[in-house]
């Protein structure tokens, strides 16, 4: 199966269900998808603000004092 986005008029809407359930295909809309997506992705985060600014600052500081084996 392939994913397509169409584009059309609102009026065309109930013939393009109408194919599509004749030909077993499945149909969502942009939105449906955009909120399953949402749904799906984790409601906490797993560092806070202040643990992502300490682990940016460390690394800052291995950089600067040439600690940081990535850049080598």
């Amino acid at each position: 199966m392939e994913d397509l986005v169409l584009s059309i008029p609102i009026q065309d809407k109930a013939l393009i269900e109408t194919l599509a359930q004749r030909m077993g295909w499945t149909m969502r809309n942009r939105r449906t998808s955009v909120e399953r997506f949402i749904n799906s992705c984790q409601k906490t985060p797993q560092m806070t603000d202040e643990e992502i600014q300490t682990e940016i600052r460390k690394q800052r500081e291995q950089d600067q004092a040439g600690l940081n084996p990535a850049e080598s």
